[in-house]
């Protein structure tokens, strides 16, 4: 592990030598990854969030998809770990229901996304500006493709199956705890119908015990997992809807020429 983090490190100060050898600002703000539908939101990313932040308070991931850019919408994210879910994952890697209650943390305020704004230079805007001239106009009304929408529909159906998961581990948990439970009230009836047959034959009546301790709860179920799928699921929603969205508009557009 330290070879490769030695080695990682090196690469990294070849890159910046590299870029400010050809006059490009080389100041580190985080790091960047590509990947397909928002598919980024995973422990393995927050892990990464959370070390960038520690070395630099305002560090932020950038987020590139290949695949939505292709059907011709640039998508470039930038997300940083709210300040909230920082404390949290720094005070314990698995958040509880009783963390996540007292900071008010939710699937939608884990990550704070930061506005992206792309600016081109003079000549890249005359060359835009030519493009467009020779593009072809009747690509506007080319639907969105299915296979998009089907694979965005497929990782929403795994992310509902992780959280179908969670609740049932969820459930365990608490039929673990109503059984503890049981054990501790049993055990403190019991002394108690004891203690009061002492009393009627004269003895001295036992003394209370805490039976919690002989019946120790169940950890409680982490919760990270869950809030991460939560975040995946809202945003395959999203896209689900803006793709569908431009679908439509394009289909009633096509209809009023028709008719």
């Amino acid at each position: 592990s330290s070879g490769i983090n030695a080695e990682y490190g090196e690469y990294m100060l070849e890159m910046e030598r590299s870029l400010r050898q050809v006059n490009i600002d080389y100041q580190q703000v985080g790091f960047y990854q590509s990947t397909y539908l928002n598919t980024h939101c995973d422990r393995n990313f927050l892990d990464s969030v959370f070390d960038y932040l520690e070395e630099m308070n305002e560090a932020i991931a950038l987020i590139y998809d290949p695949l939505k850019t292709k059907l011709g919408n640039l998508c470039i994210r930038a997300f940083k770990l709210s300040l909230a879910a920082f404390e949290l994952y720094k005070e314990d890697k698995d958040f509880t229901a009783l963390m996540l209650r007292d900071k008010s943390l939710t699937y939608q305020n884990l990550f704070k996304e930061i506005p992206v704004v792309v600016k081109n230079s003079t000549l890249t805007n005359v060359l835009m500006c030519e493009l467009d001239k020779v593009q072809d106009n009747t690509s506007f009304f080319t639907l969105p493709t299915s296979s998009y929408l089907e694979k965005s529909m497929q990782l929403l159906l795994g992310g509902l199956d992780e959280i179908n998961q969670d609740l049932q581990k969820l459930n365990m948990h608490q039929r673990a705890v109503y059984k503890q439970q049981t054990q501790i009230m049993k055990h403190a009836q019991e002394r108690k119908d004891e203690n009061s047959g002492r009393e009627k034959n004269g003895l001295k009546p036992l003394p209370e015990e805490d039976f919690t301790k002989m019946f120790k709860a169940p950890p409680p179920v982490g919760r990270l997992e869950s809030l991460l799928s939560a975040n995946r699921i809202a945003s395959h929603c999203e896209m689900i809807e803006e793709h569908v969205k431009s679908g439509i508009g394009k289909l009633y557009l096509a209809d009023s020429f028709m008719s």
